[in-house]
């Protein structure tokens, strides 16, 4: 049974797309090997010789772009032959030109690159050569009728040749579909060896990985900084110094309690209203850092008592089969809460529409309002704290502000359901 399958798949081949994709794929990495060793050579090569002059060193780091970005074509030119590879997302972060471009320099990625900017040229030329030759061969040999009575001197095939129109028929009917499977093996052949070489060359998912995950605990680190800080400044504006008045409330009481009862008493009473709004900030201070209906009734009830309290007339649509971890509801309910206390101080909104569901494991929360939009993560929004709150959980944040659209908020947490 497996025999059968595996022949028929053989024999079929040619009566695919595939073939035609396989020689589109090496026809361009012909082309794009054309263009890589003139590049090399204009390019970086050049940019090394003009480094004495300093002009070279600006140009070395367009050349490294436009490297990355010729690479990023030779990725995608990968679907043609069935070995996609997906774009490259790694940063090239520094404070300044030259941080930048040192950046650049010590990433592997971008020496395999230049690597395959050497080879490209080599190699596109072997496998389109290799390639054309033999898919040429087997589709000429299959329609020799179709041609062969225009030569008038016959068809030569070496030890003989054939003039009859009969005998070109016969000898296509006999050699031409063999040598078009052959051929068409063969091309795919050099367009899969070339794939799987730019694959191994190119492909940079440990590497990107890598750099994501640090991006990654840096936000997780400055999310945790800023929530640190808010939560000092709460205590030390807030409780803190409701406690110190209430402490001297009390003093004063002490010492009136003999000379005036009256005013002792008044005194008192005022250090009780105070104590109970001390309580009252703990209580909100300790729902900032995790709330207790988050805890005990689950992420829809929390959001569901989050848009109750927000000004905004806000519809809630939260779909979730069962409880999450406490770290992705967590994140989930801050999302929302930053996203309302924005909506309600900046957006001039007069609806907000909250929703969350699982798609294909994720958790995706949305929170979209019809305000003026124009949102800047750069103004204090508490956007990049909660960027960094949720890629350090590995998930990602999105933000669409369009001016006078209103503000989408979409974050998307794994959280394997």
């Amino acid at each position: 049974m497996l025999r059968s399958v595996v022949l028929r798949r053989i024999v079929q081949l040619p009566l695919t797309a595939t073939p035609w994709k396989d020689l589109a794929y090496v026809s361009l990495g012909q082309l794009s090997g054309i263009f890589g060793l003139t590049w090399f050579c204009l390019g970086p090569i050049t940019s090394l010789a003009l480094i004495i002059t300093l002009i070279g060193i600006p140009k070395l780091y367009g050349d490294l772009w436009v490297t990355c970005w010729w690479a990023d074509l030779e990725r995608m030119r990968g679907a043609l032959a069935g070995v996609p590879l997906p774009r490259s997302t790694r940063p090239w972060r520094g404070d300044g030109f030259l941080a930048r471009l040192r950046s650049a320099l010590t990433d592997p990625m971008t020496w395999r690159e230049m690597v395959w900017l050497v080879l490209s040229f080599g190699v596109g030329t072997a496998c389109f050569v290799a390639g054309l030759t033999a898919w040429s061969i087997g589709l000429g040999f299959l329609t020799v009728p179709l041609w062969g009575w225009a030569l008038p001197e016959g068809v030569e095939l070496g030890v003989t040749t054939i003039h009859s129109i009969g005998w070109l028929i016969l000898f296509a009917v006999v050699t031409g579909p063999p040598l078009t499977i052959l051929g068409a093996w063969g091309l795919r052949g050099s367009a899969w060896g070339q794939a799987k070489l730019i694959e191994a060359l190119l492909e940079g998912r440990e590497e990107e990985r890598i750099a994501e995950l640090q991006v990654s605990r840096a936000g997780a680190v400055d999310a945790a900084a800023i929530e640190l800080r808010r939560i000092e400044r709460d205590l030390h504006d807030g409780a803190q110094a409701r406690l110190v008045a209430l402490a001297m409330e009390i003093g004063m009481a002490r010492e009136q309690i003999e000379r005036d009862p009256q005013a002792a008493a008044q005194m008192l009473a005022d250090a009780h209203e105070d104590a109970k709004t001390a309580l009252v900030e703990l209580r909100d201070l300790a729902r900032g850092i995790h709330p207790a209906i988050l805890t005990d009734r689950g992420l829809d009830a929390a959001i569901s008592a989050l848009a109750a309290r927000c000004p905004v007339p806000c519809t809630v649509a939260i779909d979730l089969p069962d409880r999450l971890s406490a770290a992705i509801e967590s994140a989930a309910y801050f999302t929302v809460a930053e996203a309302l206390a924005n909506v309600a101080k900046h957006s001039g909104a007069s609806r907000c529409e909250i929703s969350g569901r699982i798609e294909q494991g994720m958790l995706v929360v949305k929170v979209h309002d019809d305000g003026a939009g124009g949102l800047d993560e750069t103004r204090g929004t508490g956007i990049g704290g909660l960027r960094g709150r949720v890629e350090a959980l590995d998930g990602k944040l999105l933000v669409a502000s369009p001016k006078g659209k209103g503000t989408l908020l979409r974050a998307e947490l794994p959280c394997g359901s």
